[in-house]
C-alpha cells in the first residue's frame, strides 16, 4: 500500500495549490460538446485469480492513455455524459520466478456531476463498460497466454479548469475494477484487476 501514498499526496497537493492560486471569476461559457485526450500513472492492486480458492499475483505500476467525447447538458450544466476509450498499459508481474504481464483495452460510459460556475469545475462521477484483457505468465514448467473480456466499472473525481472558452484541462483520480470470467482456461479461473489512476487531460469544446 505504501506505493499508493505518494501519488495520492501529489494529487491532493495539486488540488490545494489550484484552489489557492487560480481565480474563480466567471468565464465565457464553454460549448456543450467536447473531445479530449488523457493519460497518466496507474497503481494496480495485486491481480486476483479465483478458481474456488484465491491467489494474489503482484504487478508493477504502469500507465494509461485514452480519448473521450463528452456532452454538458445545457439545461442542467451540473451534469455531463462521456464515452471514452483507454489503454491500460502492460503491468509486469512482480512475482519471484515468474515473467509476464497484464494489459487491457477498455470502453467506458461515464456520468459526471460537476460544479458549473466559475473557471474551476470540481466533479464526481461513475462509469460502466467493457474490457478486453490479456494475461501472460511464464514459469518453469508452465506458460500461460490468455485473453478474455469482462465487465468494468470506475469511480471518478477531479477538477476541470477552463483555459479559454474552447479549451479546458483536467486533473483526475479514478478507481477502476475489471472482472474477467474464465480468463484462465486450464484450470478454469476468473481474474480481477483493480487500479488507482492519476490522470491529466486536455479538452476541446465545440460551440
Amino acid at each position: 500500500m505504501k506505493r499508493i501514498y505518494k501519488p495520492v499526496l501529489v494529487f491532493c497537493l495539486a488540488i490545494f495549490l489550484v484552489f489557492t492560486s487560480v481565480s474563480a471569476t466567471p468565464a465565457k461559457e464553454a460549448g456543450p460538446v467536447y473531445v479530449g485526450v488523457f493519460g497518466g500513472y496507474v497503481i494496480p492492486h495485486d491481480l486476483k485469480l479465483e478458481d474456488g480458492g484465491s491467489v494474489d499475483i503482484g504487478v508493477k505500476n504502469s500507465w494509461a492513455i485514452g480519448a473521450k467525447v463528452g456532452y454538458i447538458f445545457p439545461q442542467a450544466r451540473w451534469l455531463a455524459a462521456e464515452l471514452e476509450y483507454f489503454y491500460l498499459a502492460k503491468q509486469d508481474l512482480d512475482q519471484s520466478g515468474v515473467d509476464g504481464d497484464f494489459s487491457a483495452h477498455n470502453v467506458m460510459a461515464n456520468i459526471l456531476w460537476r460544479y458549473p460556475e466559475g473557471k474551476i469545475h470540481p466533479y464526481l462521477g461513475g462509469g460502466i463498460g467493457w474490457s478486453w484483457g490479456t494475461f501472460k505468465a511464464n514459469s518453469p514448467g508452465r506458460s500461460i497466454d490468455e485473453s478474455g473480456n469482462g465487465f468494468a466499472w470506475q469511480i471518478l473525481a477531479g477538477l476541470n479548469f477552463e483555459i479559454t472558452p474552447n479549451w479546458s484541462a483536467d486533473l483526475a483520480y479514478r478507481y477502476m475494477g475489471i472482472k474477467y470470467n474464465d480468463m484462465i482456461s486450464d484450470p478454469s479461473a476468473d481474474l480481477t484487476s483493480l487500479n488507482h489512476m492519476i490522470l491529466l487531460g486536455i479538452n476541446y469544446h465545440f460551440f
